[in-house]
């Protein structure tokens, strides 16, 4: 009786030949058991390789089938994103401040692809912090975004990071003990070299750039 139920359980692929449980299977009507013949990894599979070769055809399809199962898929998108969120909280971190920087023109077209990742490696130390000392940290910009008399840029040696509690305090403002004090290696040069490294962007009293 026990092996007749676990037998009931698992299901043959036809693709891949293998005996897998029938949650790995997906749905399908037509079928007696109301299960597709092939594994959901076989699926996915085959899937890839017909995208691969009609591209435009698999693209009206998937469009197609967004609109015609708008709130599922909305739904299925929205569980989706904020998952990867929050497995990457690091990532959606730096991101949405590149995305704020870009706004007010501050991440400069000539960063590299290795300087962007320098950012990136940035914000994943300030959540390791965070998880090793269980204080929330940030990562805040030197010289700010929007300062009243000079606005730094998103670049890698115009960031550090530190606590919650010593980012608020220090706000919008410029503070020269912050380079002494910054996680950044390069950071504590940078009130001295400004022009040469293109951290910073200068305001007359108009609000152009000088």
């Amino acid at each position: 009786m026990h092996s007749l139920s676990v037998f009931k359980q698992v299901k043959h692929c036809y693709k891949c030949q293998s005996f897998k449980s029938v949650d790995l299977f997906g749905k399908n009507k037509s079928r007696k058991d109301g299960l597709a013949d092939e594994c959901k990894d076989c699926k996915r599979q085959q899937d890839r390789e017909y995208a691969a070769k009609n591209r435009e055809v698999a693209k009206q399809r998937a469009s197609e089938w967004y609109y015609s199962n708008y709130e599922y898929a909305r739904k299925r998108q929205n569980k989706y994103c904020a998952n990867w969120k929050r497995v990457n909280s690091d990532k959606h971190c730096a991101l949405q401040n590149k995305r704020r920087a870009d706004k007010l023109k501050a991440t400069p077209s000539w960063l590299s692809k290795e300087q962007l990742k320098d950012i990136e490696i940035l914000y994943t130390l300030a959540k390791e912090t965070t998880l090793k000392t269980k204080e929330l940290h940030h990562v805040d910009h030197i010289i700010p975004l929007r300062g009243k008399t000079v606005c730094g840029l998103h670049v890698p040696w115009n960031l550090q990071y530190l606590s919650a509690e010593e980012n608020l305090k220090k706000g919008n403002k410029l503070l020269t003990t912050t380079y002494e004090n910054s996680t950044t290696p390069s950071a504590s040069s940078v009130a001295n070299n400004e022009a040469v490294n293109g951290t910073s962007r200068h305001f007359n009293k108009s609000g152009k750039d000088a």
